[in-house]
């Protein structure tokens, strides 16, 4: 079975109080585990997002508990919070967030500055990361000049700065063709499989389940299916 990297309880996200108030998760419980890929599923408003904040250490949960590599995450302040996420937590967006007037290599060593890697360590290290994701060649290029898919793989380059555990990507594919959203998402199964950390993929589009070792289905804030793919058990 594959190592946990991240646990969730009963965790609950209220927004607001009293007749207002909206409940965003309830009572989610699950299991994260390194070399796998999990895809949230459900319609607008089902929680995913919510949840994923969650998983980043992005969001407090109103309720219930959630821990990283066994460390309870409750009693941490915001900036112990802050250094978790930058050791452990990698994210991709769906529109990319890349800085339009950074070259490709800049843009991933953003995030290695960040990750506190030394100045003139820092190219080296992008265009070595950029080389994994078959950018090499347009590490030069500023976004403007980077098809669609080009710049989510510069993106998910950005992601893995510093080998986090757990990658998190919202809606990955949803600003890309099919082709170019499959070798994404192909790509990040790889760095699951081949990297043995954790994958989890926030998405509307049923093209992407495939790729997935695990699928988990919320409606209304509430996990209702929680299946895993080729014959493994939950």
């Amino acid at each position: 079975m594959s190592d946990v990297l991240l646990r969730i309880e009963d965790v609950g996200v209220t927004y607001g109080k009293g007749a207002t108030a909206l409940s965003a998760l309830r009572d989610i419980s699950l299991d994260v585990r390194a070399a796998e890929v999990t895809l949230l599923l459900g319609p607008s408003g089902s929680g995913k997002t919510t949840l994923l904040q969650v998983m980043g250490c992005l969001l407090r949960p109103t309720r219930g508990r959630v821990s990283m590599l066994g460390q309870p995450l409750h009693g941490l302040d915001t900036e112990a919070l802050t250094a978790l996420r930058l050791a452990h937590v990698g994210f991709v967006f769906q529109h990319y967030n890349l800085f339009p007037t950074l070259r490709a290599w800049e843009n991933v060593a953003v995030a290695l500055d960040l990750k506190q890697v030394p100045a003139h360590e820092q190219q080296a290290a992008a265009l070595q990361l950029l080389d994994r994701l078959d950018m090499a060649d347009r590490a030069t290029h500023f976004p403007s000049e980077l098809s669609g898919g080009q710049k989510q793989r510069v993106a998910i380059a950005r992601a893995l700065a510093g080998k986090p555990g757990l990658i998190l990507a919202d809606e990955p594919t949803a600003a890309l063709d099919s082709k170019a959203g499959q070798d994404v998402v192909a790509t990040l199964q790889e760095l699951a499989h081949g990297e043995n950390c954790a994958v989890v993929i926030v998405s509307h589009d049923p093209r992407v389940e495939p790729y997935a070792d695990r699928v988990l289905h919320l409606e209304d804030g509430r996990l209702v299916d929680d299946r895993r793919r080729h014959g493994n058990q939950a």
